[in-house]
């Protein structure tokens, strides 16, 4: 009897939804949030950020800046004394 008593609480209060938290309650969770957050490694965080979107996704290229392709550009790096490996 008891056991089914306790089924019919569980079951009926975890399908009520929640009301919606008022300003204060929203900072105070907030803040209890930023302290748990502080405490983790960097690493952990950087992960999060990049998992929820937070982050902007870069794609690395790798530039070709050794050659030229103008070999007029070239000429006149020549004469100005510019090293050909950089632009």
């Amino acid at each position: 009897m008891i056991s089914l008593l306790l089924a019919s609480y569980i079951a009926t209060h975890n399908g009520q939804p929640r009301r919606p938290l008022n300003h204060g309650q929203v900072r105070r969770r907030s803040h209890q949030i930023v302290q748990m957050l502080k405490k983790e490694d960097p690493r952990v965080l950087r992960s999060v950020m990049y998992y929820m979107g937070w982050v902007p996704k870069f794609e690395y290229k790798k530039n070709d800046c050794k050659k030229n392709k103008d070999p007029v550009l070239d000429m006149l790096m020549d004469e100005a004394g510019i090293p050909k490996g950089t632009k």
